[in-house]
C-alpha cells in the first residue's frame, strides 16, 4: 500500500493571532512510546537521542496566527500521539510548555 504524500493532520491557531511565538511538535508512538526524528525519518528511544533532534518546528502561515501540522509521509503506519510545544527559552528544551496533544491513526483508519 502506497503512503500519502506529505499533508496537513490540522493547524494550530495561537490565541493571539501573530504573536512571534514559536512552536513546535514531536510525534510518539503510542505502542511503544518511540519518538519520530524527522531528520532521519527513523523512530527512535527518545533516551537515545537529544530533545532537539525529535522536533519539528512549526512555520507560520504569514502573520496569520495560523500554524500546520505537516506530518511527514516516510512516518511508518500506526497510532501517535502529537504533542505541541510552545518554546520558552532561545532553544527547544523539555520544559516548554505543552499547548496542545491529539491522537491520530496514520496508513489508514485504523494505524496500520
Amino acid at each position: 500500500m502506497s503512503q500519502l504524500a506529505n499533508y496537513i493532520e490540522r493547524n494550530l491557531f495561537d490565541a493571539g493571532g501573530h504573536t512571534g511565538n514559536i512552536y513546535y511538535f514531536r510525534i510518539v508512538r503510542r505502542i511503544n512510546g518511540y519518538v519520530w526524528n524527522p531528520t532521519t525519518e527513523l523512530l527512535v528511544d527518545d533516551t537515545s537521542v537529544s530533545w532537539t533532534s525529535t522536533i519539528t518546528i512549526l512555520e507560520e502561515v504569514g502573520q496569520t496566527g495560523k500554524f500546520p501540522i505537516r506530518i511527514q509521509k516516510e512516518l511508518p503506519p500506526g497510532t501517535y500521539d502529537v504533542v505541541v510545544y510552545k518554546q520558552l527559552g532561545s532553544e527547544p528544551a523539555n520544559t516548554d510548555d505543552i499547548e496542545k496533544q491529539f491522537e491520530f491513526k496514520h496508513g489508514s483508519i485504523f494505524g496500520f
